[in-house]
């Protein structure tokens, strides 16, 4: 049995706040929770639906999926490791419930070089030796022998020529998230996203996005502040849906010749979102 606590920054319905939190449940899942009195507000047990006010506490204990659901394997070598990790799951935490730790148990000199989101799906890269460790932290930090793609799906017919390539973002850690200005001001710091459209689906529209720097949440925010937000992200956005509609969906290498991970550069990986 697992037990997660977390605190909800604005008024919102119980199950919601749940499933937003933990997006690997679906609302059965969460309506069997309150059933058993496994949810606490503010350390008192609930059985049924109800609001939650700014603040509000929450406790919940769950039965966690079995690990081997959290990723599957899409290249290894001697030095690198590529998987696709399911949304739900944190690359890295301050826990040892996150994928690097599961993944630990079978590759042990295993190291991580970047992150998803947490309730972003997609190709998470790792490290497997010092060589091969530095050479994917600067190539992700430079972003210039890292080919990475993302899929969304997002609310709205989307007219690609009025979202702006770069904007400025200011991250508001009290409230887990980030807030975008068009405009150069205090605390923002210059963000850019290159979006691109492959085709609307009735009213929304299917795109693709590359990172050009990368901040929490950039892709995220970045389209929502143009009233697009992505399907499924209720941090930015409000909808039914329960999953987030964004995939880091392929991925490729430029390393230089003298780079020991240049035979990476002939390979790329692609895999389909699950919300496809």
């Amino acid at each position: 049995m697992q037990k997660r606590e977390f605190i909800v920054f604005e008024d919102k319905e119980l199950i919601k706040a749940i499933i937003d939190e933990l997006p690997f449940l679906s609302r059965f899942d969460v309506e069997t929770i309150l059933k058993n009195k496994d949810i606490r507000i503010n350390n008192q047990r609930v059985k049924e639906n109800s609001i939650l006010r700014k603040n509000d506490r929450i406790t919940i204990f769950y039965q966690e999926k079995d690990k081997k659901e959290w990723y599957s394997l899409v290249y290894s070598d001697n030095n690198i490791i590529i998987v696709n990790k399911r949304a739900g799951i944190e690359v890295v935490s301050e826990s040892e419930r996150d994928l690097l730790n599961i993944l630990k148990k079978i590759y042990p000199n295993i190291r991580p070089v970047h992150r998803l989101d947490r309730n972003t799906e997609g190709l998470v890269v790792f490290a497997l030796n010092d060589m091969a460790e530095n050479e994917l932290i600067d190539a992700f930090k430079m972003r210039k022998a890292i080919n990475k793609e993302y899929a969304l799906l997002v609310h709205g017919r989307v007219d690609i020529t009025k979202i702006k390539r770069t904007v400025y973002l200011k991250k508001v850690d009290k409230l887990s998230k980030v807030w975008i200005s068009e405009l150069k001001t205090s605390g923002y710091e210059p963000i850019t996203t290159e979006f691109d459209i492959i085709e609307y689906r009735g009213d929304n529209t299917l795109l693709s996005a590359r990172l050009i720097t990368g901040k929490t949440h950039q892709i995220r925010a970045h389209i929502a502040y143009y009233g697009h937000p992505i399907l499924g992200d209720q941090k930015y956005g409000k909808d039914d849906e329960k999953q987030m509609h964004l995939t880091a969906n392929f991925l490729s290498f430029n390393f230089s010749k003298k780079s020991p991970l240049n035979y990476l550069n002939s390979k790329s990986f692609e895999i389909t979102p699950t919300w496809i």
